[in-house]
């Protein structure tokens, strides 16, 4: 069984996965850009995920998949209180 703490990550990067997704299948041209920066590797990938919007939109909609997933599976088992936490 995992930690609180564990799930709490998985929790909040279920979120990030699921709220970078949507985005990126609204408007995949302006969110590619938006993280085009001058690194190695990042700024190719950003202009080729903004040519071909409709793949962005895929991998967007698999973000989103993988997400709800997640947080399926996060959910799966009866949550557990935290000791000391109020009743």
């Amino acid at each position: 069984m995992a930690s609180l703490r564990t799930k709490r990550f998985l929790e909040v990067f279920s979120v990030i996965l699921i709220g970078d997704g949507l985005i990126s299948v609204v408007r995949p041209v302006g969110h590619s850009l938006m993280w085009w920066m001058p690194l190695p590797g990042v700024r190719p990938l950003m202009e080729w995920c903004a040519e071909r919007p409709q793949v962005t939109r895929l991998l967007g909609a698999a973000q989103v998949a993988a997400g709800l997933w997640l947080d399926a599976r996060l959910y799966a088992s009866p949550p557990t209180r935290e000791p000391g936490a109020p009743s």
